[in-house]
């Protein structure tokens, strides 16, 4: 498994990074295991290892098989050194999720942002602030051991600024939110729309890698009306387009009836409200299809609750009559497997992509000196 790496380094650090990620990719494995892997010497190994295990990035694991005599130590990717959040700031819903370096899901919580607080964006950026320093208390950990937060916002980008689309949160214009939550939690943040984190966290949970999947979600708009998002994912990986803005299906929103639920609970709907949200969305779900060609579209409405399963069956059936049987057979559509804070898992699952695609400063980054 050689890799080669960018930047100026010397040669102890580029083995040390080596070694570090043949061992998130392959643990437990033994020294010798390494040795034979990546090329290395013997002491290169001893070194790299021992390095890494002050640093806490590597952990004993046991002891392999006995082949005769000593049997050989064991060394494993300590996925619990450090941890990524992700966010979802879905209005006036917010979710978040911590996750170590392994992708491994730990804490979740799920609130609502306060009514009162929602029109100006200081005020709700600094309560996503209080949650994620209270999420990392009740978990036990200080924020210096978390490497970044994915935030998602069913928003509009424009580099590292997000807007609300209408006229619902008119202050909600061009805000820096990245640059407002790193400085007041000290940490790297990211921002994308939330359905292409909601799709990243379905590609990990399902391990069902496909060329290109196509994800829809519905959520509850703050008018009463119903609103669907929509990303795609291109060989695992989100495709933005030139702008960060891909799959942007900005006017794509349904009224709900009168007698809807709270916004934190599943909607409940009749057989013809049904009907007529699935009039109101076949279309730009159909311009996605046509313009992705995806192998797979994922349906995330949980929000709809005991109309879930109805409304991905009608959809189906919708996309065959507008397609063709032919072309719409070619396509598995399906609801979404990972549905519990989906949006914020994806959001650390960002942080983590982001964090092992560059090399450069990864173990620095990392350390953390065990106890």
């Amino acid at each position: 498994m050689p890799q080669s790496f960018p930047g100026k380094r010397s040669h102890k650090e580029t083995n040390q990074i080596r070694v570090f990620l043949a061992l998130r990719e392959s643990s437990p494995l033994t020294k010798n295991d390494l040795c034979r892997h990546l090329n290395l010497s013997r002491p290169t190994v001893d070194v790299a290892i021992r390095r890494l295990m002050t640093s806490n990035l590597v952990v004993r694991s046991g002891q392999g098989p006995s082949q005769g005599g000593r049997r050989a130590i064991l060394y494993a990717f300590n996925g619990q050194a450090n941890y990524a959040i992700g966010g979802d700031l879905e209005i006036p819903e917010l979710n978040l999720a911590l996750c170590g370096l392994d992708g491994t899901p730990g804490l979740e919580k799920e609130s609502l942002v306060p009514t009162d607080l929602l029109p100006d964006p200081r005020k709700t950026l600094a309560f996503v602030t209080r949650s994620i320093r209270t999420l990392a208390e009740e978990a036990g950990i200080s924020l210096g051991r978390v490497v970044g937060l994915g935030l998602g916002a069913p928003a509009r980008l424009d580099g590292d600024t997000i807007t609300f689309p209408g006229d619902t949160l008119p202050r909600w214009k061009g805000i820096p939110a990245r640059a407002m939550l790193e400085q007041s939690l000290g940490i790297p943040v990211f921002i994308d729309n939330d359905v292409n984190y909601m799709a990243l966290a379905e590609n990990h949970a399902t391990d069902d890698s496909v060329p290109v999947m196509s994800y829809i979600a519905l959520r509850k708009g703050l008018r009463h009306e119903l609103r669907l998002g929509a990303s795609a994912l291109v060989e695992g990986r989100i495709f933005r387009g030139g702008n960060g803005n891909a799959v942007w299906l900005e006017h794509a929103y349904a009224p709900l009836p009168a007698t809807d639920s709270p916004a934190d609970k599943p909607i409940h709907l009749s057989a013809k409200a049904l009907l007529e949200i699935v009039g109101e969305f076949i279309s730009p779900i159909l311009q996605m299809i046509r313009m992705f060609d995806p192998n797979k579209l994922v349906i995330n409405a949980v929000v709809l609750g005991r109309a879930e399963a109805p409304f991905v069956k009608q959809i189906k059936t919708g996309l065959k009559a507008k397609l063709g049987r032919e072309c719409a057979n070619s396509i598995t559509v399906v609801p979404a497997q990972d549905r519990q804070c989906s949006g914020a898992k994806g959001g650390a699952l960002a942080v983590l992509h982001d964090l092992f695609s560059r090399p450069n400063g990864l173990i620095e980054g990392l350390a953390t000196p065990s106890t």
